[in-house]
């Protein structure tokens, strides 16, 4: 019994450290503004293909949105994993199921590869928040997606292959995850611990080498510049920011217009023959 009221006080005394309290307010984001006619043009002459599941879905439709309210930006959204004799437009599917992100790296490098071996051929592979639990090793999880691209470009040299950050969840209040700790039930801070790092991987190895499209960077910014996150034992732990969200992991309108919008000005701006550029954070 002392034992366990010792632990549950250890546990109350890092979550109350917590608090989740915003950083400097970071910059502006980009706009549609910021990209020329010339630079949407590009982008319409591409064929760009998204592998994802249900964030995924939350983004394409965003996508059809902002396109909608943009008719200027000429761009062909399709749902198709067949590329083999498509023309020009951004190409998306389902890829693989939840919980094996191996199986979504295989289906992907095989889609990709049979239909963006041209150049300028653009992929993009999205993991789920959902591909992680507590126990994932994001180490052996990044490795494997590492090999899988680093394989598929290898053999396509005109691809350029965005890395995607993965997504994030809501971090729950201190009291709820107290007590799901006290409980010994996995909670979301646990899961975010994991996604934190498998994205921290993801930016050492290609930020400044490959383009990275900052997904888990952009839920996390609340719209005046601040972020979310809590803090463990000294680690801090970005996450989903309450207010993008319906349901603590998929994204609501706002959101998704939001990603959507600066995924086409970060693919618009993507240099022809691949480049380093990143989603401002």
């Amino acid at each position: 019994m002392t034992k366990s009221i010792l632990g549950a006080g250890v546990l109350l005394t890092a979550a109350l450290a917590c608090g989740g309290k915003p950083v400097s307010p970071a910059g502006p984001l980009p706009t549609l503004a910021d990209v020329t006619p010339a630079e949407w043009a590009t982008l319409a002459s591409r064929r760009v293909f998204f592998g994802h599941q249900s964030v995924g879905v939350n983004i394409v439709q965003g996508l059809t949105e902002v396109l909608s309210a943009n008719p200027a930006i000429r761009l062909n959204v399709i749902e198709s994993r067949d590329l083999a004799s498509a023309k020009p437009g951004f190409y998306h599917a389902r890829v693989g199921r939840n919980l094996y992100p191996n199986e979504k790296a295989e289906e992907f490098a095989a889609i990709a590869a049979q239909g963006l071996s041209g150049s300028g051929g653009v992929g993009l592979l999205k993991f789920c928040y959902v591909d992680v639990t507590p126990d994932t090793d994001p180490n052996a999880l990044f490795g494997m997606y590492q090999q899988r691209m680093a394989a598929l470009k290898a053999s396509n040299p005109g691809l350029t292959i965005v890395h995607l950050t993965m997504p994030l969840s809501i971090n729950e209040d201190t009291w709820p995850y107290f007590k799901l700790k006290v409980r010994g039930h996995d909670t979301d801070r646990d899961r975010n611990r994991v996604r934190n790092r498998y994205n921290a991987l993801l930016r050492q190895a290609y930020v400044g080498n490959e383009p990275v499209f900052d997904i888990a960077a952009l839920e996390s910014r609340r719209a005046d510049g601040s972020l979310s996150y809590n803090r463990w034992f000294g680690e801090t732990i970005y996450s989903l920011a309450w207010e993008y969200t319906y349901d603590g992991g998929h994204l609501n309108e706002t959101a998704r217009r939001m990603v959507a919008e600066q995924l086409l000005i970060f693919l618009a701006k993507l240099p022809a023959a691949g480049g380093s550029a990143r989603a401002t954070s």
